[in-house]
């Protein structure tokens, strides 16, 4: 009898539940588990719901993967894939999603990251999507294509798992300046010229952090950050839809988080060569106004 796969999910938030309802008709056994066990009804205890797991998904945000991730360890099996969707940098450690997942996982265990546009609500309505599957394994990204064979999201194997992850970090930070500019009501032609700006920033960053630039525009990269930097559903865009209209932002994203890690990563002499992170960071970090501050972006 053909083994039945078994996909555990940790997290019942937008991404998780979207993912659960994409593969809900491949046949495969789905469980999910949340810190908040109002949102799973009859969920199941951890250990269950990890021990089964053949394919695991972390969908959590980055900054809470790592106690996310610790008491799930007792209860992995060697070879479950562990499926990683956050895109970040730990704020103390500074790792990318990648050497995080390297960090707190038994060495050894299978890894890979999904990243590309796949805006929740829009998976859920059956819009589709598309990503980039971050994994050193061909045999990895079979298992996890053959979950979504039947279901509209589109997979594409990477096996440059660093570059996929400093991909996912740059998209999120960038579409914060796509969001300001929407705040702004930017016309098109302004906007253009923004994308145009962050891309080939996006490329440089890659370069200095010995990633594969050609991953900037991949669907980790220029796919995502189009996605997300335009839609309203994204965390990220709202962010920058607020600083435009006041100085403070209550939102917490992956973009936020990581723009200082990411700083710190590149160094000064990197960071003084990109006028967008210079902008960014001028309106998150030092408050400066944002209107002023993206005139003079657009003007420099």
């Amino acid at each position: 009898m053909k083994h039945q796969t078994h996909v555990s999910f940790i997290g019942a938030g937008e991404i998780g539940s979207a993912l659960v309802t994409l593969i809900s008709h491949s046949g495969a056994q789905i469980e999910q588990w949340d810190v908040d066990s109002s949102k799973v009804p009859h969920q199941k205890s951890l250990e269950t719901v990890v021990s089964e797991a053949d394919i695991l998904f972390f969908c959590v945000p980055s900054w809470i993967l790592r106690v996310a991730v610790k008491p799930i360890l007792p209860h992995l099996k060697k070879k479950t894939l562990c499926v990683f969707v956050s895109k970040g940098i730990e704020t103390k450690t500074h790792l990318l999603i990648d050497g995080l997942a390297r960090d707190i996982l038994p060495k050894g265990q299978p890894i890979a990251l999904l990243s590309g546009p796949m805006l929740a609500e829009e998976l859920i309505d059956g819009h589709g999507g598309a990503a980039c599957v971050g994994t050193k394994s061909l045999a990895d990204f079979k298992r996890l294509d053959a979950i979504f064979s039947e279901q509209d999201l589109h997979l594409t194997f990477a096996s440059d798992m660093k570059s996929v992850a400093v991909a996912g970090v740059l998209k999120n930070i960038y579409a914060i300046a796509l969001g300001i500019a929407a705040g702004l009501e930017w016309g098109d032609n302004r906007k253009g010229w923004l994308v145009a700006e962050c891309v080939q920033e996006m490329i440089t960053i890659m370069r200095a952090l010995k990633a594969d630039p050609s991953y900037a525009l991949s669907q980790a990269g220029l796919g995502d950050f189009m996605a997300t930097g335009m839609s309203t559903y994204s965390s990220n865009h709202s962010v920058g839809r607020a600083l435009a209209t006041s100085s403070t932002c209550e939102i917490k994203s992956e973009g936020c988080q990581s723009l200082p890690s990411l700083v710190k990563k590149l160094g000064t002499k990197t960071v003084k060569t990109l006028p967008v992170i210079q902008a960014l960071r001028a309106v998150l970090e030092n408050g400066a106004n944002t209107k002023e501050t993206f005139e003079e972006l657009f003007h420099c």
